[in-house]
């Protein structure tokens, strides 16, 4: 898998995981995998990046990135509540 480039706003309360290098970051659509777990895709088909929303909140399954784009992503740490 590339590298991902994590950022978490605390504000909002959203972790965005970049999956390609920022000047590629084009977004051509949004697959909304659950209500906590968006998917953007760029103008190849592929996975741009990932967003998990309220990740504070708990686990999100992310199974279905996996089972949709063959991508294997685990969290590297834990949020507090």
């Amino acid at each position: 898998m590339k590298m991902a480039i994590y950022t978490y706003d605390e504000q909002v309360d959203t972790l965005y995981i970049l999956l390609c290098a920022e000047p590629e970051a084009a977004i051509q659509e949004t697959v909304e995998a659950s209500d906590r777990l968006h998917i953007d895709i760029g103008p190849d088909g592929g996975v741009v990046g990932i967003e998990i929303l309220y990740p504070r909140l708990g686990p999100v399954d992310l199974s279905a990135i996996k089972e949709r784009y063959g991508i294997e992503l685990t969290m590297p740490f834990n949020f507090a509540a």
